[in-house]
């Protein structure tokens, strides 16, 4: 039995090199056949290795990079999207691949009417990261690297041709940062007849309660864009969903209905369902892997590590193109164009800040302002607070209202502030100097951590009872 299972582990991977686990910190696909104008890349698997790096003993660091974006909250180092979903899991499509061409052809399905801006990013992968896609901002316009990379333009990513790795390497991206609107995505033309057949493939065995429920989040949204984001905060905010790395990944037909009736699961989980779900809904949709943006470093510079690994769901709107979403609670950060209030057409709409500023403030104060003086002696142009003007002339108030109005304004002031008066009361008593002896070590360490835990739950962290401190502590920190 022994010699029999042995066997097995050896020849199986050698039928099977598709499955490999490697995709984020290890030897990723094979990248072609060496050909100067063709070859294909293998499908990847990436559940193994992104659950492995998310719950990795030490947040072991991958890369690291600058960048002149004004803000790197939506900067996603995007690794590979994966694109055929048989029902078991989501891999990516073999494909062709070319050389690399610069710069890229624009993204596909892009509209020159969206508004968009490019940035450049300098990256360097540690020398242990080794595997064969290449990380980078979405979607890259231009790529400068040394070394025998290939493009694959369906997914825009880079794949190393021959043993090419990211070991070490060290190149500039240029990328689109793009910004449409809740209105534009609204207003979304239907997508190319041969990508929506492609991209909005369900296999049969699909259990019927992922439709189902899909159906029922989505319930009232006037258009895909609404249901997107109606599936969206189902599993970010709405649907009681937890967050939980050490949860099985699974795998098969039932894997995705079960992840809706648990409802506990990590970023995996999250995007193959909400991707899954947009396609029942006819909404083409694929998944991405990569990288969140990381931790900013004291020189400027942004750390990534193995625990920023992560996955989440790319939704396909003509007009704007394959476009991110994040369902994935306490992960990332959700997109501008996908925030509830982004339809309000306020000041987070980048293409509407000026009548939300010009138009409100114009009509209120022109009557006293063009009050001719005149008028105004004669007690004409009344304003709005004509008490004021009318207590200008006799001897004031009594003392009594005065008194009791200052009384009223300090408790308004004041009784807010209570809970911050005993919060800090209570912090300033447990981390007080007082009880130095080792007799005392016990309360003293009991009161620092009743502390962290509190602190904890002031930024949002729930205290969980049934974790030991060691593991209530590593929770915090994540």
């Amino acid at each position: 039995i022994g010699a029999l299972a042995l066997g097995i582990a050896l020849v199986v991977p050698l039928a099977l090199p598709a499955l490999d686990g490697g995709l984020l910190d290890g030897n990723g696909g094979p990248g072609g056949d060496g050909s100067g104008g063709g070859g294909t890349i293998s499908a990847v698997n990436p559940l193994v290795a992104l659950q492995d790096s998310l719950n990795q003993p030490e947040d072991r660091e991958v890369l690291s990079y600058r960048t002149n974006a004004e803000t790197t909250d939506d900067l996603y180092l995007r690794i590979v999207s994966l694109d055929q979903f048989d029902g078991t899991t989501w891999k990516t499509t073999v494909r062709r691949i070319e050389d690399v061409r610069t710069p890229l052809p624009d993204p596909r399905g892009l509209s020159p009417d969206v508004r968009r801006a490019e940035i450049q990013t300098n990256l360097t992968a540690a020398q242990n990261y080794v595997q064969n896609w290449l990380p980078m901002p979405f979607p890259a316009s231009q790529v400068k690297i040394d070394g025998r990379w290939r493009y694959e333009p369906v997914g825009r990513s880079l794949v190393g041709d021959r043993g090419q790795t990211t070991r070490g390497a060290r190149y500039q991206v240029k990328s689109l940062v793009v910004a449409p609107t809740a209105q534009q995505l609204a207003a979304a033309p239907a997508p190319p007849d041969g990508l929506r057949r492609e991209f909005t493939k369900v296999p049969d065995s699909l259990p019927r309660m992922v439709e189902d429920t899909a159906r029922q989040v989505t319930k009232g949204a006037a258009n895909p864009y609404e249901q997107a984001v109606k599936l969206q905060d189902y599993f970010a905010s709405d649907g009681g969903f937890s967050y939980n790395t050490q949860v099985r990944a699974g795998s098969g037909p039932s894997a995705i209905e079960r992840f809706l009736k648990q409802k506990e699961g990590f970023c995996v989980h999250f995007s193959f369902a909400m991707a899954s779900m947009a396609r029942t809904l006819g909404i083409p949709a694929r998944v991405a892997v990569g990288f969140t943006p990381g931790t900013a470093q004291s020189d400027g510079s942004m750390s990534v590590g193995l625990r920023d690994a992560h996955a989440w769901p790319e939704l396909y709107f003509e007009g704007v193109g394959w476009t991110r979403f994040e369902p994935t609670p306490r992960r990332g950060t959700v997109p501008e164009y996908a925030r509830p209030d982004t339809p309000s057409g306020g000041a987070s709409d980048p293409d509407t800040p000026e009548p939300a500023t010009s138009s409100e403030p114009s009509a209120a104060p022109s009557a006293s302002d063009t009050c001719p003086p005149d008028l105004r002696k004669q007690g004409g142009c009344e304003s709005a607070a004509p008490q004021i003007a009318a207590g200008s002339g006799g001897a004031g108030p009594p003392v009594g209202t005065i008194v009791g109005l200052t009384l009223a304004a300090l408790l308004l002031i004041v009784v807010p502030l209570l809970p911050l008066l005993w919060r800090t009361r209570v912090r300033a008593a447990r981390l007080g100097a007082r009880g130095r002896t080792e007799a005392d070590a016990a309360a003293r360490t009991l009161a620092a951590w009743l502390e962290v835990t509190d602190t904890a739950w002031d930024h949002g962290i729930a205290p969980d009872e049934s974790q030991t401190p060691r593991k209530a502590a590593e929770r915090i920190v994540r």
